[in-house]
This record gives C-alpha cells, structure tokens and sequence, in this order.
C-alpha cells in the first residue's frame, strides 16, 4: 500500500533532486549567513528605526524626555 505524496513531500523530493544534480554538476550548497542587504533601499530594519524613521520623513518629532517646564 503506498501513500500519495502531499505537497510539502513533494517538495523536499524536488529540494533534494535539485541537490543531487547540482552536486553532479560540481556546484557547492552552502548556506548563506549573515543580513541581508538589498541594494534597491529596501534594507531590514529594527521596529524601532523603522518607525524613527518614518516619523522624520512625516516631520514628526519625538517628546522631549525629561520634566515639563515647571519641574
């Protein structure tokens, strides 16, 4: 009795035949680490640069930390 492959199955057949014929090629897989820098000015960006930077673009400007004017 054999199973039908689903799709993520399937898959990893593909990944894995992909792999054999690229090692037969002479390709080397190595993982890539490290960030990832795109250079069409999409680079990730933390929450917080994020929205730092969306408010300078809008001119907004961030409360001044510290007491008010009577303190």
């Amino acid at each position: 009795m054999s199973a039908e492959l689903s799709g993520i199955d399937l898959a990893r057949q593909a990944l894995a035949a992909a792999r054999e014929a690229a090692k037969e090629n002479g390709a080397d897989w190595k993982r890539r680490s490290g960030t990832v820098v795109r250079r069409d000015g999409r680079e990730p960006l933390g929450l917080g640069s994020a929205i730092s930077m969306m408010m300078t673009e809008r001119g907004m400007v961030t409360p001044a930390a510290g007491g008010g004017v009577l303190a």
